[in-house]
């Protein structure tokens, strides 16, 4: 009686296994880019929505004057479930729309990245009232202008 032995041997198993790893190891870098890239955009169409929100309220009352991110957004970072940015909502020179100094008829709106999160040292997303927007990788500052944008250029 013949018998016939059906599988794989161990040497073909462990040829697919480096197989495997090599195209992970070439993969997974790439994956972890597009990650944080898609996640700095989806922060900026969600600060998108604020800059919307706040310019219906100024339209209705001619200032922004009380307005915080939380009373706008509902949450004070982006996502909202899994944050990776703190958000501020501040008059152009940083006071905060509720303090008595605030101007209120000018914001910044400022996402930084939290620490401990794929989005660290990823640099700031800044708008402000006049549509400028402003991110560069690793920034930790608002270089804003009428040239500045989100590409990182």
């Amino acid at each position: 009686m013949v018998i016939k032995n059906n599988g794989f041997t161990l040497m073909e198993v462990m040829i697919v296994v480096a197989i495997i790893a090599i195209l992970a190891a070439i993969a997974y870098p790439s994956y972890v880019s597009h990650k944080i890239k898609t996640d700095r955009t989806s922060a900026q169409a969600e600060m998108l929505q604020i800059a919307s929100t706040l310019a219906n309220f100024r339209m209705a009352n001619n200032n922004y004057t009380g307005r915080t991110v939380t009373n706008i957004y509902g949450a004070a970072t982006i996502p909202r479930t899994q944050p990776l940015y703190d958000i501020s909502l501040t008059d152009v020179d940083g006071t905060v729309l509720t303090a008595p100094s605030a101007k209120v008829r000018t914001w910044l709106l400022i996402a930084k990245p939290k620490a401990g999160t794929t989005q660290a040292n990823n640099g700031w997303i800044c708008l402000n009232d006049q549509g400028q927007r402003s991110w560069q990788k690793g920034t930790t500052a608002c270089n804003l202008s009428a040239s500045s944008n989100w590409d990182g250029r």
